[in-house]
C-alpha cells in the first residue's frame, strides 16, 4: 500500500510540475513575446526545449526523492509522455489567449491545427546573441525545427529520469541516502592527491588515522584555482531509515582553461560498517 501511494504521490507532482511549466512558458510567452523552448543554439540543439522538457518532468524527480519511489519503465513512460505533452499544451494555451489588435481571439477565428500551421511556417529565426531577427519566414523549414523541439522536451524529460535512476539507494532499504556532511580537499601536487587518496581507506574507518587522512588538505583554502590542482569532494551520504552510511567521493582537477573536471575513473562509494558513525570525522576542524 506504501508503495502504491508513493507512486500515486509522484504521478501527481508530476502533473503538477507539467501544468506550472505550461503555464510559466505560456505566460512569458504572452507578456514578452519570448518563446523560452525554442532557443536553440546552431539549429539543431533545442536548449529551450531540453530545459522546459525537463521542468516538465521536475515533480516526477523531487516526489521520487521524497518518497523514496524508485524510478521504474512505467515512470519513464509518464515523464515522456508528459514531457512531449508539455510542448503541444503550451501551444494550445498561447492559440487559446492569443487575440488580435481589436481584442479579437483567434481562437475564435481557426481552428488550433490551422493555427499551428500558420505559427510554424510563418515564424521568423533570431541569431546572435542579440537575438537579431533574420526578418524572413521559415517557411515549411518550421515543420523540421519544430520536431527538433519535440524531440528536445522527450529528451529533456528522460534526462530527469536517468538523474533519479542515478541517485544512491541503500540497498537492504530501498532508500534514497540523504547527504550528512560534504569535505573538500585540494592538492597542489599529485603526489599528495595519490598520498590522501590511497591512505584513505587504508585505514579503519573508526580510528582517528582515517579522520586525519580524510580532512587533510595541504593547499590552502581560498587560493585562486590553477591548472593542475587537484579536489577531492567527500560526500558523507546516509539511510535516513537505518542510518548505514556511505562515503562518496568525486575527484576533479583544473584544466588549462581554468575549469574543474571531473575524474570519472577515480569515483568510488564505499560502504561503512553498521553502526559507525562517521559525521564527527567529518565535521572536525
Amino acid at each position: 500500500m506504501k508503495n502504491i501511494a508513493g507512486h500515486v504521490g509522484v504521478a501527481i507532482a508530476g502533473l503538477l510540475s507539467f501544468a506550472l511549466t505550461v503555464a510559466v512558458v505560456a505566460a512569458i510567452e504572452h507578456y514578452t513575446g519570448f518563446n523560452l523552448f525554442t532557443l536553440s543554439f546552431w539549429l539543431i540543439l533545442p536548449a529551450g526545449a531540453l530545459i522546459t522538457g525537463a521542468a516538465a518532468a521536475a515533480g516526477f524527480y523531487y516526489a521520487s526523492l521524497l518518497f523514496h519511489t524508485r524510478p521504474t519503465w512505467f515512470m519513464l513512460v509518464e515523464v515522456v509522455v508528459l514531457a512531449a505533452a508539455a510542448m503541444l499544451a503550451i501551444y494550445y494555451v498561447e492559440y487559446l489567449t492569443y487575440a488580435l489588435e481589436d481584442g479579437t481571439l483567434v481562437a475564435s477565428l481557426i481552428s488550433f491545427p490551422e493555427y499551428m500551421q500558420i505559427y510554424l511556417t510563418s515564424m521568423e529565426m533570431s541569431i546572435g546573441r542579440s537575438m537579431t531577427s533574420t526578418g524572413q519566414a521559415v517557411g515549411d523549414f518550421g515543420y523540421v525545427l519544430a520536431a527538433i523541439q519535440f524531440v528536445g522536451f522527450i529528451l529533456g524529460g528522460i534526462f530527469v529520469w536517468l538523474m533519479l535512476r542515478n541517485q544512491p539507494v541503500h540497498e537492504k532499504c530501498g532508500r534514497y541516502l540523504r547527504n550528512l556532511v560534504k569535505r573538500d580537499q585540494q592538492f597542489s601536487a599529485q603526489e599528495d592527491f595519490t598520498k590522501a587518496y590511497d591512505n584513505l581507506f587504508a585505514q579503519p574507518v573508526d580510528t582517528p588515522a582515517f579522520g586525519d587522512w580524510l580532512r587533510w588538505s595541504p593547499r590552502p583554502k581560498g587560493q585562486a584555482a590553477t591548472q593542475g590542482v587537484i579536489q577531492t569532494t567527500s560526500t558523507l551520504k546516509g539511510c535516513p531509515h537505518c542510518g548505514d552510511q556511505q562515503v562518496h567521493q568525486v575527484v576533479s582537477v583544473v584544466n588549462n582553461k581554468g575549469e574543474w573536471k571531473e575524474v570519472p575513473q577515480l569515483a568510488r562509494a564505499v560502504r561503512i560498517p553498521e553502526g559507525i558513525d562517521l559525521r564527527p570525522a567529518f565535521r572536525a576542524v
